[in-house]
This record gives C-alpha cells, sequence and structure tokens, in this order.
C-alpha cells in the first residue's frame, strides 16, 4: 500500500527529506564542507564522533570538541544543494553555520594554502535569489568572523579578510574555457578582478544569505585551492586541508563560548523542533 506525506513539508518518519537526520543529532553550530569526504576528515578532531546519516551528497556526522558539540555536514557542489543542507539544518535547530571549503584566489599576493574569511559576498551562486532581490546583501555575522580571525591566529594561519564572489559555474562562469555563443569568455572573472575580489568559489554566499533571513550566524572560511592571476593550482592539499579543519574547529569553539549557544529542549529530549519525536 502507497504511503504519502505532505509534498509541501514532507518528512520521513520525523526526518527531513534530504539530510535524514534527527533535530536531536544536529547541534547548534553545524561545519558546511562541500565535500563529503570533508566530514571525515572534521571529524579526526572531534570526540566521540559517528555518522548520523548518508544521503545524496548529505553526508552528516556529530561529535564534541573541547565539550561543545558540533555537526558535520556536506552540502556538495554549489547554490542547490547547499540551499536544502542549510534550509533543513536551521529547521532542525542550527544557530550557527560555518562553511569550511575551497576556492581561487583573484590576487597575486594570496599564495595557495592561504586562508580566506569572507566579509561578505557577491551573489551569483542562483539559489538565493529565490529568497531575496539581488541587491539584498550576503554579509557573514561579525561574531562568526571574528571567531574565525582569532582562530587563524590561534593556529599561525597565514589569513585574508574581503569580499569574494560565489558563482553558479565553476568552468564557463569562472572564466575557464567553454563552449558559448558569447565572445567575452572571461567577462565575470575579470569583472571581478576590477572590483577587487578577493576570490572565487561556490557557495558561501547561500549561507550567508540565508543564515541572515534566518536570523542564525552564519560565516565562512575556505583554503585557496589555486590562484587564477598565477594560474597556479595546488595539487597536494593535505597540508592546507588539515590546517583549515583545525582553524574552523577552533573557531566553532570560540564561537560557542562566545555566544553561550545551547541546545533546545526538543533537542536534548530527542525531537524534531518543529513538535515531532
Amino acid at each position: 500500500m502507497s504511503r504519502y506525506t505532505s509534498a509541501s513539508d514532507p518528512r520521513y518518519d520525523g526526518r527531513l527529506p534530504h539530510l535524514r537526520c534527527l533535530a536531536s543529532e544536529v547541534a547548534p553550530i553545524v561545519l558546511l564542507p562541500g565535500d563529503p569526504a570533508r566530514v571525515g576528515r572534521i571529524g579526526e578532531g572531534l570526540r566521540d564522533f559517528r555518522i548520523v546519516s548518508d544521503n545524496r551528497e548529505f553526508l552528516v556526522g556529530r561529535g564534541t570538541f573541547d565539550e561543545v558539540p558540533v555537526t558535520v555536514c556536506s552540502t556538495g557542489i554549489g547554490a542547490p544543494s547547499t540551499e536544502i543542507a542549510v534550509v533543513e539544518l536551521i529547521r532542525s535547530g542550527a544557530r550557527a553555520l560555518i562553511r569550511v571549503g575551497g576556492c581561487g584566489a583573484l590576487r597575486a599576493g594570496i599564495e595557495c594554502g592561504d586562508l580566506i574569511l569572507n566579509s561578505g559576498m557577491v551573489r551569483l551562486g542562483g539559489a538565493s535569489i529565490h529568497y531575496a532581490r539581488p541587491e539584498y546583501p550576503a554579509v557573514a555575522s561579525f561574531d562568526v568572523l571574528e571567531c574565525l580571525r582569532d582562530a587563524c591566529r590561534e593556529q599561525g594561519a597565514r589569513w585574508h579578510v574581503g569580499i569574494g564572489a560565489s558563482v553558479g559555474s565553476f568552468y564557463r562562469g569562472q572564466g575557464r574555457a567553454g563552449p558559448s555563443a558569447r565572445p567575452d569568455d572571461d567577462a565575470l572573472y575579470r569583472e571581478m578582478l576590477g572590483l577587487g575580489v578577493l576570490n572565487m568559489e561556490m557557495e558561501a554566499e547561500t549561507v550567508l544569505t540565508l543564515g541572515s533571513l534566518y536570523g542564525v550566524h552564519a560565516g565562512s572560511i575556505v583554503a585557496v585551492h589555486c590562484n587564477r592571476v598565477t594560474n597556479r593550482w595546488l595539487v597536494d592539499d593535505g597540508e592546507s586541508q588539515g590546517r583549515l579543519c583545525r582553524v574552523a574547529l577552533s573557531g566553532a569553539r570560540r564561537l560557542y563560548e562566545r555566544l553561550r549557544l545551547e541546545e533546545p529542549e526538543a533537542m536534548k529530549m530527542g525531537k524534531d523542533v518543529c513538535g515531532n519525536d
């Protein structure tokens, strides 16, 4: 016999349809790597880390860092899957979201392996346009930005702060080769250079825009995988990825202490924040 649920608010036995985890498994602070493999990498720095759900590109794990509960959820590549993860995490009780990913730098002085803390993003990802007009800014929470900066200092990491751009295309949209009837193959890339944008990536503006709209703290820290100006791509990024994960966890701990975040009673009792067991 066929079973049905609400098409406007679908759930599977109390679990949201994509992440497939319970609200009790979502900590107040969530780290958002794009790559599912990076979930395990971050999990290596957590105590009692365990995977709580695995569906499509969404791998979700949870553990503690210096007694601070942390959830890690992969978002996949690009704005559409990031929107799904962010919305379902917020609906499950997340109160702070930190993107932990990679990017391409647009300034010659930024080295591969450096970290970038984006204070704001140019909104070219695609999904957030369904939530707010293009003029609505995608900005990081001051508290998240400051905690990540302090974590960079603590870990001795090289970091840069400034505006980045999220683009809903890796190849053509970021000035890489591809077929098109348009002659200006690298127009957007050159425009971002002229505006002094620090870096290009694909997910942060979705996290920041939705964070502001939903009233949760949001930020982004990314490691530089390549420099588009010097045309260098870092092949062995193990060291920079490890540094990125350590800084992100340190920043999460600082943010938890700064905001005095506590898990809602519904989460402590193993219930969905919308009232489902």
